[in-house]
């Protein structure tokens, strides 16, 4: 009797102590992902998931390590997630997870921002974001961030205003989850006048900043008030020119600035600005007796600039950056060896230092380009520069 109640014994702990021994385990993790964990499972078994708001579950595929990974790519708002580990035709284990998306979508960057001045509106566009759940992108100006808008697109626009604006951009998730805000990106405003003499004008316009892939130069253009085709006029990597009425030009002509992005192909505009051609009168200003030739004080041009080897880092033909009387239109330009511009400035006062935007130039030999004005006539010096460091 004894031995019967024995087997009996070791039979039924034989059935009870690998389901004991079977379990299958899911926790979130950081918001980011739910980690699944069995054991007393041997082989290869399917592993499903239910989501929020379906009826029936998905399948993930197979698994066999006791343990798996399963990264949420769509957002669930403090909700439950269910799986199930199939290991047999009809056996499986299911766990659940109360899983919350704490994660940030992928932030975007505004591309260009343009003036349309046709219309009254200033165009803000921006890449999409690549995150999966999008719900909106905010729009705002100024920093800090103000009077927020929201879009469900990647274009926006807003009535012009005749001053520089900061625009910024984030990405809102279906969680309320924002993104990291994206660098400020400006509208520009151009400006024209004319001088009293001469037959003049002056373009000014703000710095445009944080064009994805950088500036190649700002390029002054101009069309007849009667047409619609725009020509390039001059271009700078300042923010000003000093430029004479387009021949071609007899009553009224637009000018607006344009900017490129150097890889992404990308065009941004300024504000359009009408002047006519009788703004300025085409008498000479008033000159005096001075003559200006290449061995004068006023010139001290160097042949070498020590980089930043003060007081020898400085290249600065005029004399304390003054223009002496009689002498306008100041104009320096300066070349590398490939014929690329790498500074212009058309203020007396302002030195080449060797550097392009911020950034140190190479050694090696460079061509300048002076130009200015002298009774009424341009003048052009040139000569060589060599750069060393």
């Amino acid at each position: 009797m004894r031995g019967i109640r024995l087997i009996v014994l070791l039979i039924l702990l034989s059935l009870v102590l690998p389901l004991h021994a079977q379990t299958f385990v899911a926790q979130e993790r950081e918001g980011l992902y739910v980690e699944l964990r069995w054991s007393g499972i041997n082989g290869e078994c399917q592993l499903l998931r239910k989501l929020p708001g379906c009826t029936e579950f998905g399948l993930i595929g197979p698994v066999n390590d006791g343990e798996y990974r399963d990264t949420i790519n769509v957002s669930v708002c403090g909700d439950s997630i269910y799986y199930k580990l199939q290991y047999g035709l009809t056996d499986y284990k299911q766990a659940g997870v109360w899983f919350e998306d704490r994660s940030s979508p992928e932030n975007t960057e505004i591309q260009k921002v343009t003036v349309d001045t046709t219309i009254g509106d200033i165009e803000v566009v921006w890449k999409k974001s690549k995150s999966t759940d999008v719900l909106a992108y905010i729009v705002c100006s100024g920093m800090p961030c103000t009077t927020p808008d929201t879009v469900y697109d990647t274009t926006y626009r807003v009535i012009y205003e005749e001053y520089p604006v900061r625009f910024r951009v984030f990405v809102i998730d279906s969680c309320g989850n924002p993104s990291a805000m994206s660098e400020p990106c400006n509208n520009m405003v151009l400006s024209v006048s004319a001088d009293s003499c001469g037959g003049k004008f002056s373009a000014k316009w703000n710095e445009y900043i944080n064009m994805p892939g950088g500036i190649s130069q700002y390029v002054l253009q101009y069309k007849n008030a009667d047409s619609n085709v725009w020509k390039d006029l001059d271009s700078t990597n300042m923010v000003m020119l000093n430029f004479r009425m387009p021949e071609e030009v007899n009553d009224s002509c637009v000018f607006r600035i344009k900017v490129s992005d150097r890889e992404y192909n990308i065009t941004s505009y300024s504000n359009e600005i009408s002047v006519l051609a009788s703004d300025v009168s085409e008498i000479p200003c008033p000159q005096n007796d001075i003559d200006i030739e290449a061995n004068d004080d006023f010139y001290a041009i160097p042949n070498v600039l020590l980089y930043n080897q003060p007081p020898n880092n400085k290249f600065q033909p005029c004399f304390e950056g003054l223009l002496p009387d009689g002498v306008s239109g100041y104009r320096l330009d300066i070349y590398n060896r490939m014929g690329c511009r790498v500074f212009r400035s058309e203020n007396p006062s302002e030195a080449f230092i060797g550097q392009y935007k911020g950034r140190e130039l190479p050694g090696g030999a460079y061509v300048y380009l002076l130009y200015y004005d002298r009774e009424g006539e341009q003048q052009i010096k040139k000569g060589q520069l060599l750069l060393l460091k």
